[in-house]
């Protein structure tokens, strides 16, 4: 799979931008805030429904104006055309502004469960050094990406998760205030055990996968990786054993939204043998370089489709050797590439430049 042709309507600082792409590799050139990133950003969101930088919908769209679409023709293996776009409305209803969301596939409006999955990105980008010693919501949210641009069960039951969340934690609250009972809090339960199952499920299957990835990898620092997978279960007799300690704080203490994982490697000779504590700013960066070789691996496997590669301005953070691991790795994949020096041509001299 790959992308031929993507055009912008008012999305960030493009107003009106037509971009063409070679179906191997691509570099993106331009000055700082020429806004390089925002194509990948475009290009993010067509494939997952949202922004890999924003949790913010509305700020996609161009500050004067009141929609925006992103737009795509992407070729697939049997070398098939699919026009694809994601629109975002602004509605305002008062004071407020919300953002309605349309997905289309041949200009004809589908719902999410029926356009997911049909085109499949994986981004590199600076802030991803997060990944090792950054905060656990960091971490799930890289999780959460792997499957909200793939699986409608994991949309779905992470929708459904994060309202039953939502509403059992307003009824803790209404318990401690006498306004309610406990048994009120059955439904709600039983809605968390169940989409945190289907949740833990795929996330233990992105776990097992990159750990196998990394100890057959043919890098011998890449080779030392492993995660550690840190579940929050959801059954009954845990939350009935925190049930005092959620009412007296007025949320709820274990579940999905508490998963973590961490980045270990097993040249460390102590016990503990996390990389966000005892690992050099380079082997935190190799670790992030290896989870997105991992997740491409596990796209491809699982779904037999080639995932297209973003990169955004990553050979700043990466040493000669791993930058001409990136580069021979891309070879395989459709890869879009930015950079603000024009030296980045020298490393990708066989590149399409894309003067933005």
């Amino acid at each position: 799979m790959y992308l031929s042709k993507l055009i912008l309507q008012n999305f960030r600082s493009h107003t009106q931008q037509i971009l063409e792409f070679d179906q191997n590799l691509n570099l993106i050139i331009g000055p700082n805030g020429s806004g390089k990133t925002n194509v990948l950003e475009a290009i993010f969101l067509l494939a997952a429904g949202k922004s890999f930088r924003s949790s913010s919908q509305s700020k996609l769209i161009n500050w004067n104006d009141f929609f925006t679409s992103v737009r795509a023709k992407v070729i697939n293996d049997k070398n098939e055309t699919n026009d694809i776009e994601i629109k975002l409305i602004k509605d305002r209803t008062g004071k407020s502004v919300s953002v309605s969301r349309k997905f289309l596939i041949e200009k004809a409006e589908k719902t999410r469960k029926k356009y997911i999955g049909i085109f499949k990105t994986v981004i590199f980008h600076p802030d991803d050094i997060r990944l090792v010693a950054g905060s656990p919501g960091r971490r799930r949210e890289f999780l959460d990406e792997i499957f909200l641009q793939t699986e409608w069960r994991y949309t779905q039951a992470l929708s459904q998760y994060n309202k039953a969340l939502k509403h059992r934690n307003e009824l803790l609250g209404q318990i401690r205030d006498c306004q309610s009972n406990k048994s009120e809090l059955f439904y709600w339960d039983q809605t968390l055990i169940k989409n945190a199952n289907v949740i833990h499920n795929f996330r233990f299957s992105f776990i097992r996968s990159a750990n196998s990835f990394f100890s057959n990898h043919p890098d011998p620092q890449i080779k030392l990786i492993f995660l550690n997978y840190h579940p929050s279960t959801v059954t009954e007799d845990r939350l009935e054993k925190t049930y005092q300690l959620d009412l007296h704080r007025g949320h709820t203490q274990i579940g999905i939204h508490r998963d973590d994982f961490s980045f270990n490697n097993d040249l460390f000779l102590t016990e503990d043998k996390n990389l966000a504590f005892w690992g050099s700013r380079g082997q935190q960066r190799l670790a992030v370089l290896a989870i997105r070789l991992a997740q491409i691996n596990y796209l491809e496997k699982t779904y037999l489709d080639k995932p297209v590669l973003l990169l955004d301005d990553i050979f700043s953070e990466l040493d000669p050797n791993h930058q001409k691991l990136v580069v021979s790795l891309c070879k395989n994949y459709q890869t879009i590439f930015t950079a603000a020096e024009p030296e980045s041509t020298k490393i990708l001299s066989t590149a399409k430049i894309i003067q933005i």
